[in-house]
């Protein structure tokens, strides 16, 4: 297992829920982190927040030799003991599992038995970048639900679950284990935990910004082209939309 990531508090976990996306996306690459948006990886159940810490589980291509070697006590016992099994049961209230299915988007990572598990947990959510078996039942479960899209087709015939809690490449981004995982409508971003504490000023007030320009230009009917970059009049207009 790689070394602790920094344990991002539930309290700041609660309060990125109301922070854009778009916003952290910027303030990190302020910071030269360029490639935290996932890439085919979408909303399966839209209009749900996602914030959560990162539990992660790495998917490798089958071998029909190597499938003894990641299923453990699965012959004759009546069930498989996986590493699936045991991203799943290591997630806490708080926790995200992230799958990476190397980006095979229509090869099922689990379905909704599987994934009740992350139900009866109480976790935040599922992200992979591959498919997600009967993706509309999984979503009526009530979490975020990411993935690369929902599939009838079960995973074990190309892939197999491998190590849990090691960094992984998910959609196509750096997930270290305990990193925070943001989804919205516009898909998934990986704030790396270090940053949490860092960024979270410093993004409260950039939306507060914006919020104030469309207040003002909304009000006044005038374009926002005059508050980018932001400037002394952005400024003042946010002065009087604190004030208001």
């Amino acid at each position: 297992m790689v070394d602790a990531a920094i344990r991002v508090s539930d309290d700041l976990l609660k309060k990125y829920e109301t922070v854009s996306n778009a916003t952290v996306l910027g303030a990190l690459a302020k910071r030269g982190y360029m490639k935290v948006f996932m890439y085919g990886v979408q909303s399966l159940s839209p209009g749900r927040r996602l914030v959560g810490r990162a539990v992660t589980l790495r998917y490798l291509p089958s071998r029909p030799d190597l499938q003894e070697h990641v299923t453990r006590g699965g012959h004759g016992e009546g069930f498989n003991e996986t590493p699936r099994w045991d991203a799943l049961e290591a997630l806490m209230p708080g926790d995200v599992l992230v799958a990476d299915c190397m980006g095979l988007s229509m090869t099922s990572t689990g379905g909704d038995v599987v994934f009740s598990r992350i139900l009866s947990q109480k976790a935040a959510g599922l992200v992979t970048d591959g498919g997600v078996r009967d993706g509309h039942k999984v979503a009526q479960y009530g979490y975020p639900v990411y993935g690369g899209g929902s599939t009838p087709t079960i995973g074990e015939p190309n892939v197999l679950p491998y190590e849990v809690n090691e960094p992984v490449a998910c959609g196509t981004v750096l997930v270290w284990p305990g990193d925070v995982i943001l989804g919205d409508e516009d898909g998934v971003v990986v704030l790396p935990s270090q940053l949490a504490e860092e960024i979270y000023d410093e993004c409260v007030h950039h939306d507060e910004i914006e919020a104030a320009i469309l207040w003002h230009t909304q009000r006044e009917g005038i374009s926002p082209k005059f508050f980018y970059p932001f400037n002394e009049e952005t400024e003042k207009i946010y002065a009087a939309w604190k004030n208001r």
